[in-house]
């Protein structure tokens, strides 16, 4: 009768899974983050560009409007605190994203412990079974040679 392998630690394999696969979700969420943030940048970028080239056209004109020109300055410092803002941003969730990511190696490498224990427990288990069942074929055949030399002694005048 063939038992069933059974691995002592797979309650905690699941438990480790768990938390690499949360980690994993973390660390996608920070990556989407990071992009939203960059994208945010972008978006600024563009906003300064536009509005460097808008003041610019203003100072060429004939006429010039002094709480045009003060808005406008005020506008492209708002603008660049934005970006240094963002881009502030971005570093700090690198760092964190660095963090993360180290969580996560430390949580796949916890989980490929106990796979790699669970694997080595399998082999064993499967190197035992095909033991017990070719010593099971072994006896099986020393008794069926034993019944047919006796069957054939006993025919024997």
């Amino acid at each position: 009768m063939a038992s069933r392998f059974s691995f002592r630690f797979e309650t905690l394999l699941k438990l480790r899974k768990r938390r690499e696969e949360q980690c994993r979700r973390v660390v996608a969420t920070r990556l989407s983050q990071i992009m939203a943030t960059q994208s945010r940048r972008a978006e600024i970028v563009d906003q300064i560009s536009r509005q460097s080239e808008s003041f610019r056209r203003s100072l060429q004109s004939d006429m010039l409007d002094v709480d045009e020109v003060r808005l406008s300055r005020h506008w492209l410092l708002k603008l660049r605190q934005r970006l240094f803002e963002a881009d502030a941003e971005v570093a700090d969730q690198h760092a964190v994203l660095a963090q993360e990511r180290a969580a996560l190696a430390v949580a796949r490498k916890d989980t490929k412990v106990l796979e790699t224990l669970r694997e080595r427990q399998y082999s064993t288990f499967v190197a035992q079974v095909q033991r017990r069942e070719q010593s099971e074929l072994d006896e099986l055949n020393v008794t069926r040679f034993a019944h047919a030399a006796m069957t054939n002694e006993s025919e024997i005048p």
